[in-house]
This record gives C-alpha cells, sequence and structure tokens, in this order.
C-alpha cells in the first residue's frame, strides 16, 4: 500500500473563547487533533499538523511543500447564541476534496444530537487556506463553540469526533485512493 499522508490544520484562534468553561477553539480543536493524530498512526497515515501560532501563510506554505494527499483544517463556528450544527468547507466541487468533505461530513452528522441542524457541506473560494492549498483540501467547523449546547456537545465528544472524521477519511481513502 502506498503511503497516505494527511495534513491535519487545528485552529489556532488563541483567543477564539467558547461560551462557560468549554474552551477556547484552540483548545478544543487541538485536543481532537490530538486524538485523530493518535487513530489516524495507527492505522498508518503519516501525520503532519501546523504549529499553534503558525499563520494562515505559514500552515500553506508547509502543506504544500509536504505535499500531502488530503489538507484537513478543524475549526469551531463562532456566532449568534442560536447558531448550531457542523458543516464543512470545500472549494472544489465534483471533485477528491467534494468527496472528502461529504465523508466527513456525513460522520459527523451521524454522531451530531440533532441531524436537522446540520449545515451542509458548502462551497467557497473565499477561505485562504483551501484556496491556496494545493492538496485536496476541507475546513470542517465542527459546531458553535459559541453556544453552549455545541460546546458541551463538543467537549463531552472530543474522542467520538475525532473518530467520524477518521472515518471519513478511511472511508474516502479506501473509495478514492485512484484520484491520489
Amino acid at each position: 500500500m502506498e503511503e497516505r499522508v494527511i495534513y491535519l490544520s487545528p485552529s489556532a484562534q488563541q483567543n477564539n473563547i467558547g461560551v462557560g468553561d468549554f474552551g477556547s477553539e484552540e483548545y478544543r480543536m487541538n485536543r481532537i487533533a490530538d486524538i485523530l493524530e493518535n487513530i489516524l498512526g495507527k492505522k498508518g497515515y503519516r501525520v503532519y499538523r501546523n504549529n499553534p501560532y503558525d499563520t494562515l501563510a505559514q500552515i500553506v506554505e508547509e502543506s504544500n511543500r509536504i505535499n500531502p494527499n488530503i489538507h484537513v483544517a478543524i475549526h469551531s463556528n463562532a456566532g449568534a447564541e442560536t447558531a448550531q450544527g457542523p458543516e464543512i468547507f470545500t472549494n472544489r466541487e465534483n471533485t477528491p476534496s467534494d468527496m472528502l468533505a461529504n465523508y466527513i461530513y456525513d460522520n459527523i452528522l451521524d454522531i451530531y444530537p440533532d441531524r436537522e441542524k446540520g449545515r451542509g457541506v458548502k462551497y467557497t473560494t473565499s477561505l485562504y487556506e483551501l484556496r491556496e492549498t494545493n492538496a485536496p483540501s476541507v475546513l470542517l467547523e465542527v459546531a458553535f463553540h459559541s453556544n453552549e449546547q455545541d460546546a458541551k456537545w463538543i467537549m463531552e465528544n472530543e474522542e467520538r469526533i475525532a473518530q467520524a472524521i477518521a472515518d471519513g477519511i478511511e472511508k474516502f481513502f479506501n473509495d478514492y485512493s485512484n484520484f491520489l
């Protein structure tokens, strides 16, 4: 089997604090990335990660230098107190990035307490990390860390979230390795 290389980019937004005692976006997403990196490493993937203090330009430069098979950014949304649910972004419709986005998103929805609040797979060319990264790439917004219910769900389900992301990545590689 050819080596599978993944670049993980958990949020580096240190001051993006959630509600209550649920921690910052950076803290929560790095916790999930730690668990995810461990899961993927045990499955034989080579995983690279950004330095938490890197700028987006540095993250993209490093990812492009490493030339991974896929690039996965992991974030949590902030917004109105009532906003809820996961969403995932890609800028490449009907491509491997789109397929990866759908697999990860579907797995996150499977564990999210209210599937109806899922916000979907969205296409954008405005997100720098997706636009400038050469590898198939996605940016997952796990849920809204500014909504207490979502923030609590993220905190209580870090391992399940990481496993859902890993399962989406695994399904992508199993089904679409010929694209890579």
